[in-house]
């Protein structure tokens, strides 16, 4: 479970650099690599499980500028 915290970690700190590449898209990141993106969640969760073989992975939406809430 540590891992997801630092994937988190790892995400906010290089969030502008994800922006770069995957604007409006989820990304699922495993050990600080992303390992799938997409338009839709559960594809983007599904092949990061596949692929890295991780029950849990953490996915981030990556919006395409600065939003207001």
């Amino acid at each position: 479970m540590d891992d997801i915290w630092e994937d988190l970690e790892w995400a906010q700190n290089s969030y502008s650099e994800l922006q770069n590449k995957y604007q409006d898209e989820w990304v699922a990141i495993v050990n600080k690599e992303v390992v799938s993106s997409g338009k839709n969640l559960k594809t983007v969760e599904e092949e990061a499980r596949r692929k890295t073989g991780k029950r849990e992975v953490y996915t981030t939406f990556v919006e395409s500028g600065a939003a207001l809430y």
